[in-house]
């Protein structure tokens, strides 16, 4: 993998091989039973077709019904070209937007040509069977009886005459098997936008439409595989066709500017509304251009990792090579939806050597035909939805355009397979072993004898005929009867809850998780992945203990990182400039500085979000809990600091200093016991730095803000026993000391003087503290501390920037 974008890798052999065993076939001729539509296409609103196939003595009924598959019902192919004499000066994506649409004239196919082809069903009345064909141009396709699998094809006797050719295989091996709401399985939908670029819209002519719905089929239905522990639909919503290389993406062999071109020039086809039927989540360009890398010219597809939902960088690029694209496509959506590459330190950390057998492995050697995805990619791709970065998705589609689920092999012969991937002069092999029909497809050159084939894993298509009854699937050949018979679709179901794990925390409030898993019973077939709850948590373990993040922290204590006279620095948390949305991620500050660093992404469950809430975190998110420490709890500290208290048990000290003397004076000492605390120092006009600053002490002797007659500038957290005091910095009009829990130690609040009588301080402090403390704010303030310094002393102030520090000299 490298920086900023991810490849996946192909690697080129050439062998030779031996001949395919033959298989039966005969010609037929469909016979419609119910009345026909006129022109090429069916239409939805006639009767359901039925055709009659009389074949290997007997007759076969086929019942047709329209397929709803994974395209919007918005759903056009735009082929889009320049128009006369309006040729582009440099990159298409260098122009705005209206300048973009003056230069392009589209043509837009209808939603009955793109709707009428597909359909799926029956024969006779077999419950078990499955029908997928297509009824544009004839009728070919696939049907499956629990005795065979049959395949329907076309056969040219010239060019204007073409007969349906049916395939068949007898008995052989059996086969293999819109609020985020934290751990919820909803239904996603990526609506997607497909562009093909002019090398694409040269190569495959007329086909180009029914090419990329094939692929974009299989790239969906690797999306319904139950081991993404997600539901995930790709949707296509617009085909964009480009027929004039001055109007599209500028395409070249860097992977890296063609897919920061086609990022740029997608965005002036998606309309910003979500609610545009014809706006799209990610926008994928294929391209028969040969894409290379930082290292080599083997990559297949670029991607940037977890993009999704960003309209502007939610875009990848595939390089066409036949119907493996829709394991390119696959692949690259995946790094758009943020999963690494399965060996990736993470991956690996977690799970082991996940070899490379799953879509995310960086050299795709066969697909693992029970997991699709490996463990490692369904946690990532959770974590994302989890965290709110896929909430784009959430909005559903309106009702897809029904469309077949064909098993490409029936549409592509192996001819054909070869030309997508090599180039129209190659055609399929005949020389090769028994053992390779369907498992390695090879190629030759017509008029050569050396045969090629690619990846040292390149099956031939699922669908594809292998033997008298027998047809592809998996890279094995099987019985067509058990390939093409109609699956069922099952829906998944959630298991019963599982036992409470271990809790996070052994005191202090922690977090306990039980889970239930889509596995009653497992969804199949393309059927629909469980929604609702996953996981549930609640607390445990709530005896109170001194703060969790604060150990956390301390764990980085180390030699490893050490200050500029080689001292250990001492981690605490940071809370001060930390974004909401990063409360839950391990941010501390080396004591005395304002250096800081991200240990973690996630502190450990139960750590409290911050030093002004009882909320905790649970898997990198805040969530509600009480001052009992219990998730879902509403109790909260009264204002003497007393959990669900009626807030009698304490009474409030307010007071005042407005006088000026050189030096450090003492304003007030706090108690222990007191609660939130508010100390503010209000500058005199304005002024942000009028030489008056707050400073706080220990009783028991040594600054913690503002000593040693250095001034922090910047926003920070003071930790002290039992809370957290936080400081507003001196750069601002209203400096401010504020803490919400209760003082474990005795704290003075001092003034900080250097302007004299010119500028008087304005401070005024409120905090409570319980009734049975003995406290005598008159014995408390105006007392003058012993750092009194003459003026001359105060000559100049010295910023120093790197640790935002005032330095009074």
């Amino acid at each position: 993998m490298r920086s900023g974008a991810c490849l996946i890798v192909l690697l080129l052999c050439v062998m030779t091989a031996a001949r395919p065993a033959p298989f039966e076939s005969e010609d037929v001729v469909p016979v419609r039973i119910n009345k026909r539509s006129s022109g090429r296409f069916w239409k939805r609103s006639e009767e359901q077709p039925r055709f009659v196939l009389s074949a290997f003595g007997r007759d076969m009924t086929l019942n047709l019904i329209p397929d709803t598959s994974f395209i919007a019902p918005s759903f056009s192919v735009q082929r889009i070209r320049a128009r006369d004499g309006g040729a582009l000066r440099g990159s298409p994506g260098a122009h705005p937007v209206a300048e973009l649409q003056n230069f392009i004239n589209r043509t837009e196919e209808s939603e009955e040509q793109l709707s009428g082809c597909f359909y799926s069903g029956s024969v006779d009345e077999d419950q078990h069977s499955v029908v997928s064909v297509s009824l544009c141009s004839g009728i070919f396709g696939c049907f499956i009886t629990t005795e065979q699998l049959h395949v329907i094809r076309r056969r040219t006797f010239a060019r204007s005459h073409r007969v349906p050719l049916l395939f068949t295989h007898g008995d052989g091996d059996a086969r293999r098997e819109r609020r985020r709401r934290r751990f919820v399985s909803a239904p996603r939908f990526i609506e997607t936008l497909v562009v093909a670029d002019k090398s694409m819209a040269h190569f495959y002519g007329d086909d180009i439409k029914h090419y990329i719905l094939t692929i974009m089929s299989m790239a969906a239905q690797l999306y319904k595989h139950p081991s993404i522990k997600n539901s995930v639909n790709v949707v296509l919503v617009n085909m964009l066709v480009v027929e004039d290389e001055e109007v599209g993406p500028e395409v070249s062999s860097n992977g890296d500017v063609v897919l920061r071109n086609f990022c740029s020039w997608q965005q002036f086809f998606n309309p910003p509304s979500q609610r545009d039927p014809r706006h799209y989540d990610t926008a994928m360009l294929f391209t028969r251009e040969d894409i290379c890398g930082q290292k080599s010219c083997d990559t297949l597809g670029v991607a940037d990792v977890g993009t999704m939902c960003d309209p502007k960088r939610s875009c990848s690029v595939i390089e066409d090579n036949g119907l493996q694209a829709a394991f390119t496509a696959a692949h690259e959506l995946g790094h758009v939806l943020s999963m690494p590459h399965d060996d990736s330190k993470t991956c690996e950390r977690l799970f082991g050597d996940l070899g490379g057998h799953y879509l995310m492995a960086p050299l795709f050697v066969s697909l693992n035909k029970t997991a699709a995805w490996s463990p490692c990619s369904a946690l990532y791709v959770t974590e994302f939805f989890d965290n709110g970065h896929g909430d784009c998705l959430l909005d559903v589609p309106e009702s897809p355009i029904p469309l077949p689920r064909e098993l490409p092999g029936t549409k592509y012969s192996l001819d054909q397979q070869c030309q997508q991937i090599f180039g129209k002069e190659f055609v399929h092999c005949p020389s090769m072993s028994e053992g390779e029909v369907c498992s390695q497809l090879w190629c030759q050159e017509e008029g050569t004898m050396q045969c090629s084939t690619r990846n040292g894993s390149l099956p031939w298509a699922d669908g594809t005929p292998c033997s008298l009854n027998g047809s592809c699937l998996h890279g094995a050949c099987m019985p067509t009867q058990e390939v093409m018979q109609p699956l069922v679709v099952v829906d998944g179901g959630w298991s019963s809850w599982g036992p409470w794990q271990q809790c996070s925390r052994t005191c202090g409030g922690g977090v306990e998780f039980s889970y239930r898993e889509c596995a009653n019973p497992v969804p199949q077939n393309g059927g629909k992945y469980c929604e609702g709850q996953r996981v549930q948590y609640q607390s445990c373990n709530t005896q109170p203990w001194k703060s969790f993040r604060e150990e956390q922290c301390e764990k980085y204590n180390s030699f490893n990182y050490l200050d500029y006279n080689g001292n250990m620095k001492q981690w605490i948390p940071k809370y001060a400039g930390v974004s909401p949305r990063d409360r839950c991620k391990l941010f501390c500050r080396a004591r005395g500085s304002s250096e800081f660093k991200v240990f973690e992404s996630k502190v450990i469950d139960g750590t409290t979000c911050g030093p002004d809430t009882t909320s905790v975190c649970v898997q990198g998110q805040c969530v509600k809990a009480g001052c009992d420490q219990v998730i879902g709890s509403s109790k909260r500290p009264d204002k003497c600091g007393v959990c669900g208290g009626s807030g009698l048990t304490c009474r409030k000290i307010t007071g005042s200093y407005n006088k000026a003397t050189y030096g450090y004076s003492d304003i007030i000492t706090i108690p222990v016991g007191a609660t939130n605390i508010d100390i503010k120092q209000r500058s005199l006009r304005g002024i942000k730095h009028d030489g008056n600053y707050l400073a706080v002490k220990r009783v028991s002797g040594g600054y913690i803000l503002n000593g040693n007659f250095s001034v922090s500038t910047v926003e920070q957290d003071i930790p002290v026993l039992g809370a957290v005091l936080k400081y507003s910095g001196s750069s601002t009009t209203l400096e401010r000391i504020q803490s919400f829990r209760q003082l474990k130690e005795d704290i003075t609040i001092q003034l900080l003087a250097t302007a004299g009588d010119a500028n008087p301080p304005k401070v005024k402090y409120t905090f409570f503290i319980p009734r049975d403390v003995t406290f005598n704010k008159s014995k408390e303030k105006k007392q003058l501390s012993l750092h009194v310094i003459h003026p001359i002393l105060f000559c100049h102030l010295l910023l120093t920037l790197d640790n935002h520090y005032w330095e009074l000299i």
